[in-house]
């Protein structure tokens, strides 16, 4: 045993030392660079909710609640988009959503995937309720996991 740590010791020495020689001679790291980018998201920090249906089956009818926190840093017109809307009408024949923000009602759905609303600087607590039901024949991708459902941005970046 320790004839064997005297063995690893000796090579990890003799790594060094080469190592040490290499860079003596001409030889190793022509430059060494680290940076770290901070980028400033100056319109809106987000908090976003997950949901998860869980295991649904065909014909499945539920609702499900989520809150999201949303901080905007200057007044104007948001967007708030449901994504994969094409994805998802072939998995649900209904899938409706009421988003409460700000004290208004936003309703998005399978056909009405983009609203618009005004808010002024704050944050604002995002309450969002899903209604839906799966298809008797749900195609297409019966999996997902983690995948963007709603986006919000501001309107002039459309």
């Amino acid at each position: 045993m320790m004839k064997a740590l005297l063995i690893g010791l000796i090579a990890m020495v003799a790594v060094a030392a080469g190592i040490f020689v290499a860079g003596v001679n001409g030889y190793g790291p022509l430059a060494y660079i680290s940076y770290h980018v901070q980028v400033s998201n100056s319109t809106s920090q987000i908090i976003p909710a997950y949901i998860n249906l869980g295991n649904i089956t065909p014909g499945e009818k539920g609702n499900i609640t989520s809150n999201a926190t949303v901080i905007v840093s200057s007044n104007g017109t948001y967007v708030i988009q449901l994504l994969h809307s094409e994805k998802l009408s072939k998995v649900f024949t209904e899938f409706n959503i009421t988003i409460e923000i700000g004290n208004k009602t936003l309703l998005l759905n399978l056909y009405q995937t983009k609203v618009n609303v005004n808010l002024t600087a704050g944050k604002y607590i995002v309450y969002i309720k899903i209604f839906y039901q799966v298809s008797e024949n749900p195609k297409g991708d019966l999996n997902v996991v983690k995948e963007p459902l709603l986006i919000i941005h501001p309107k002039d970046n459309e």
